[in-house]
Order: C-alpha cells, then structure tokens, then sequence
C-alpha cells in the first residue's frame, strides 16, 4: 500500500507523541510508586518509634527492668495505647493482614531473648530488612525494639490509592493520545494542503496550462516558512514561463511578418520576370539584390540575438580610444542628419580638466561592437526623430566607468513604453517603423552588446522631447560569463 504524505506525517506525528506520553505517564506512575511507598516507610518508622516510647514508658509504670525482662507487658496492651480507637483518621491506623504492625514488631533482651511480640524464625519469608531502635530504663539501654519494614506495594487503602492514581494516569494517558492524534491529523493536513496544491499546480504546467496559479489566502499569503517560497516561487515560475511563451509566439509571428514581406516582394519581381511583365534589366536585378540584402541583414541580425541569448557574445577586447570612436561616428553621420534636418553634435564636459582627461579616453573594449552599438543608436535617432531637429552625444568618464548618452528632440515615447524598447521586434508605432526601413532588432542588439562588455543600457525622456538613452559601460572591460541557462 502506498502511503500518502499525510498520512507519513500523522503517523510520524503520532508516534513520537505516543512515545512521549508513554514514556511520560510511565515515568510519573514510577515516581509516585517509589514517592508513595517512601512516604508509607517514613510513617512506618514514626510509627515504630512511638511504639518505643510507649514501651519505655509502660516498663516505667510496671515496675520498670524487671517487668520488662519477665515479659510482663501486652503487646495487646501496647497497641491499644498506640493506637486508640477514637483518634486518628481511619488511614493512619495500622493496617490488618499481613502487612500488620504488631506482627512486624518486637522487643528482645540485650541476650536475645524475645520480651514482647512473635518469634520470628530465621526462615521466614515475609520480613525484610529491620529497623531497630534501643529501650532505655532511666538512661540505661536494657533492651532492642526491632520492626520488619514493610512491602513497598500493601494491601487495604494505600494499595487502593494506588490503583486510583494508575486509573488518572492512564487515562490521561489515553487522553493526551487522542489529542495528539486529532493534533498530528491537522498539522499534517496543513503541511499537505499546500504542497498538494503546488504539486496540482506543477502537474498542469508540466501540461502546458501556463495560466494556473496559486491562489492567494491563507495557504499561500498566510505563510512566512518554505512552503510558502516555495507556493511564491511556483507563481513566479509560471509568470515567466507564460511571459517566455508569448515571447517566442510573438517572436514567431514578428519573425514571420519580417521575412514575409521582403520575401512578398522578392517572389512578386521574379514572377513578373518569369512572365516577361517586367523586362530583365539592372535596375530590376539591383531591386532583387536590395531584397536579398535586406533579408540577409534581418537573418544575421536575428542570428546575433539568438546567439546572445544562448551564451555570451564573442568579443575581441583590446585597447582603444573612446574619444576617437565617437569623433569617428558624428562625422560619419553628420551629412545624414544634416540632409535629414537634423542637427548632430558631440558634448564633451565642460571641466576643463575633465576636459584634457578625455583627450585621450583608453578604454579596453571591442571597439568594433561599441561602434556597431553607438551607430545603431545613432541610426535610430536619425529616423525617428522630427525635422527640424537635434540629436546630442555626450561622453563622460567616472573613473572606473564610462557613460556615453544619446538623446533626441520629439517625438518621444510614453513612460509606459520605455522598458520595452529593448525587447527584439518590439516598436512603438509598427506602421512608422516599417515606412522607415526598421526591424525592430537594433536596440535589443545593442542591450545583447551592452550586456557582452559587462555594462547595460538604459531609456528615458530627453529634455530635447524625444528619447535619452544612456550606455555604461566599465572602462577596463571583460569577457562575461555565459547567459543563465545558456552554454558556452
């Protein structure tokens, strides 16, 4: 029979609270055993004691070493001045049967003669160890009182009493069992509950159903321990797990789209050229080429996410000149802007200290990927921006790290956008940025580059109206590690 998790943990539960009871409710009925008989023993001997004095003191009034020697004295006697009938509650009298005091007493002569009480023969069973105390006459000890202790367990009312005490005992025993078995059945229940839900829940992704999640309530939002993380993080998985499906859905239709429509056009001149509707000549040759240019442009681009997204970009690091680089990249594209409408310029800070400092900016970068990343940024300001406008670079260096900024005048994007920017495939307006010639991919191209030298890139509003995106990057850069998930 296979043995579901809570019925392991109540069982488990159980057991070690049936161990503890028991071991409990066997140590407290030893305990009062031994305590009960010690207290029995203790009296025993009070008892005995009195018995003593009260046989000094009947010697004294029979005529004192001579009455007590010719045994002259009643232990009948004795035992009724011991023990008068009217006094006494009726569990401090000595008790009959076997276990009885005057059986169990008795007073001999310093020769060994028995004075007063029964002979007790060397063979017999029923004493144990004695208790003896001497008889003194005027000072003198002229005799031994001897008394046989009594069993641990009588007979008659203490053994009563016991076995009423065994009785509670037990029965708190079974009580406290039952409490545990009620207390182990919720605990389990509460431990299981939610890890049956997540197990339900792990199941039916493990299904494809990426919408599951745990409900919040007193299971998931109640609970501070690791079954509460682990309920938490079983909702984070699905959440990137359905962000990561519509990702590669969207991902296959934009991908799809892309390709589809170079593709449209490229099929559409080489039939009309099949047909002889269109006359083979240059221009539609060249047309054809610029298709497959295009096509070719978005594989590769393409080609480069995928590879950053399964390790890290390869990179050629080596010494370079910051500086340079961006003086190189405004003139390349300062005759594009200008017949845009746009005017480009390069800031440098105003220090004239921080000035002299970048003269001459080393860094140690792939200097081709940071060209390729500033240009795409450069690139999608050229396009996106209105003319007349302006489009500003700006270089600092912080000392271990370097910013270079890049904004524009309007139009700009909405705070809600900003965070997508980076994502491939992902535009503003899909309709402008087809009409201008884009894909989608560079500024996700940029981040995958950004991300291979160790630094990020990060978009908000330009004060110009448009959009300010901020690239940083340490300035002594390293190979990074592989992508989480990803090989080498």
């Amino acid at each position: 029979m296979h043995l579901r998790l809570v019925h392991t943990l109540s069982l488990t539960l159980l057991a070690f609270a049936g161990l503890a009871v028991l071991a409990l409710g066997g140590l407290t009925a030893w305990n009062l055993r031994n305590g009960f008989g010690n207290y029995l023993a203790a009296r025993d001997v009070m008892h005995f004691e009195r018995f003593v004095g009260i046989v000094e003191t009947a010697a004294i009034r029979a005529g004192g070493q001579p009455a007590l020697l010719q045994g002259t004295l009643d232990m009948r006697a004795l035992m009724d001045e011991l023990n008068p009938a009217p006094v006494g509650p009726p569990g401090l009298r000595p008790p009959a049967g076997p276990d009885a005091f005057p059986e169990r007493v008795q007073v001999v002569g310093l020769d060994g003669q028995v004075l007063i009480g029964r002979h007790w023969p060397p063979d017999d069973g029923t004493g144990g160890p004695t208790v003896e105390r001497p008889v003194r006459l005027n000072g003198e000890v002229v005799a031994v009182a001897r008394m046989l202790t009594a069993p641990l367990v009588r007979h008659g009312g203490e053994a009563r009493f016991l076995h009423d005490q065994y009785r509670v005992i037990a029965a708190g025993s079974v009580g406290l069992m039952v409490v545990a078995l009620l207390t182990a059945a919720w605990l389990a229940r509460r431990w299981t509950q939610p890890l049956a839900a997540v197990q339900d829940a792990t199941q039916r992704l493990a299904q494809g159903e990426l919408t599951v999640r745990l409900p919040p309530g007193p299971g998931l939002a109640g609970r501070s321990d690791e079954i509460g993380d682990v309920m938490r993080n079983v909702n984070r998985m699905a959440e990137g797990l359905e962000r990561l499906d519509g990702a590669r859905r969207r991902w296959l239709a934009d991908i799809s789209h892309e390709l589809r429509t170079p593709l449209t056009v490229l099929r559409g001149d080489i039939e009309a050229l099949q047909d002889g509707v269109r006359p083979l000549r240059l221009e539609a040759i060249s047309v054809l080429h610029e298709e497959v240019l295009r096509i070719g442009k978005l594989v590769d681009d393409l080609h480069l996410l995928a590879t950053s997204d399964l390790r890290a970009l390869p990179c050629h690091f080596a010494p370079a000149d910051a500086c340079a680089l961006l003086q190189r990249l405004t003139h390349r594209f300062e005759g594009r802007a200008h017949a845009a409408g746009l005017t480009l310029s390069l800031h440098l800070p105003d220090d004239p200290a921080a000035l002299a400092a970048l003269a001459v900016l080393d860094v140690h970068w792939d200097a081709d990927r940071i060209e390729q990343l500033l240009a795409n940024l450069m690139e999608n300001s050229l396009r996106y921006t209105d003319a007349p406008g302006q489009i500003q670079v700006h270089l600092q260096s912080t000392g271990a790290t370097v910013s270079v900024r890049v904004e524009d005048s309007s139009p700009g994007v909405s705070a809600a956008q900003m965070p997508q920017l980076f994502e491939p495939l992902y535009r503003t307006d899909p309709a402008r940025a087809r009409l201008h010639g884009g894909s989608g991919l560079g500024l996700a191209i940029c981040e995958a580059i950004a991300r291979a030298h160790g630094g990020h890139l990060e978009a908000s509003a330009s004060a110009l109206g448009g959009v300010c995106i901020t690239l940083t990057l340490p300035q002594h850069a390293t190979a990074q590690p592989p992508p989480a998930g990803g090989f080498a």
